[in-house]
């Protein structure tokens, strides 16, 4: 859990920042070690404190808030309760949540429960997993209704339904670290543009030229539509269609690959960018094999005749116990 150290005389800058940007971990509160300030972010959100001190918080102190253990630990038997899940997700007013088979009875419970904790949310799903490359959603409605939502993150809307797209709340982090990157005039070709996880933020906050945004799957495709919309941005040119044969050619200074299951699409994101450009390959790669990503970017490069410089290669999240998700800033020339 990560902290950043300041003077405490910056403190309260540097609080106001780390929300307005959505960094700042809800969950711990912001602790004062004698002349310095702890202020607690989430993991990804480090490149932005950039001249501060990064610290690993070995005694973070909670936010006490109705917590979901503690109401529902007296309800059910006592050989059950270390089952009890400690996180969810919420994505605007929608409350996702993995629950154990063990505790399949209480499942309306635990909906109900949540949404008497979080007042304004309208529903509470059952997050069973994803299916297929579409990484179709399977969830099972538990507690009130509705399903379509409009999440707000770092200035932007993302409209979606969570039993048709999914959206990781964890990545956050990423999506504005490549904002970051992007320069001025830039052509983005993002591959797997889903509802517009990269897109969006980099047309609302970065002045690329064109953004191609390609997504094959129909319902994510329709959102993305809704989102260009609901953003009011007017440099995204949205295509629908597969990414190993829609992907334009020779037009691009930096290719986005969000996808985690993507490297028999590298080829197709080399030949995307112009004379050079950055390619920012995802991958899900088990630990004991790491370098991986690397070694499947440096080849694809080589099989095309291109040079490639690693320039960054950096954990995105915890995909599954031993395997990460992790991402490859790539400059081939």
């Amino acid at each position: 859990m990560k902290a950043v150290r300041v003077h405490k005389l910056k403190a309260e800058d540097v609080r106001r920042f780390a929300e307005r940007i959505g960094a700042k971990d809800k969950d711990r509160l912001v602790v004062c070690r004698g002349d310095y300030v702890e202020i607690p972010i989430y993991d990804g959100f480090e490149v932005y404190f950039e001249g501060y001190e990064i610290v690993e918080q070995k005694e973070p102190v909670f936010a006490k808030k109705s917590d979901l253990y503690e109401i529902l630990k007296g309800k059910i038997p006592k050989e059950l309760q270390n089952l009890i899940p400690r996180r969810y997700k919420i994505i605007g007013d929608v409350i996702l949540i993995k629950i154990p088979k063990e505790l399949e009875e209480y499942k309306r419970l635990i909906g109900e429960i949540l949404l008497s904790i979080h007042k304004r949310c309208k529903s509470v799903w059952r997050d069973l997993g994803r299916e297929g490359m579409l990484r179709k959603p399977k969830v099972e409605l538990i507690a009130g209704s509705g399903s379509e939502t409009i999440h707000k993150e770092n200035s932007c809307l993302f409209k979606l339904d969570v039993t048709k797209v999914m959206f990781s709340v964890g990545n956050q982090g990423e999506r504005m670290r490549i904002v970051k990157l992007v320069q001025d005039g830039e052509v983005v070709v993002d591959m797997f543009a889903g509802i517009g996880y990269f897109t969006i933020p980099i047309a609302v906050h970065t002045k690329a030229k064109k953004i191609y945004s390609i997504e094959i799957n129909p319902d994510s495709y329709f959102y993305l539509l809704e989102n260009i919309k609901l953003n009011e941005v007017e440099n995204v040119i949205p295509i629908l269609g597969d990414s190993m044969h829609v992907t334009p050619e020779g037009v691009a200074d930096r290719v986005v690959m969000g996808h985690i299951f993507c490297h028999e699409f590298l080829p197709v994101a080399i030949k995307a960018l112009r004379n050079d450009g950055y390619i920012h390959y995802h991958e899900s790669v088990p630990e004991v094999i790491i370098n991986r990503p690397i070694e499947r970017v440096k080849r694809a490069c080589e099989i095309l005749g291109r040079k490639v410089k690693i320039e960054n290669f950096r954990k995105v999240k915890n995909y599954s116990p031993g395997v990460l998700h992790v991402v490859v800033d790539a400059y081939v020339y």
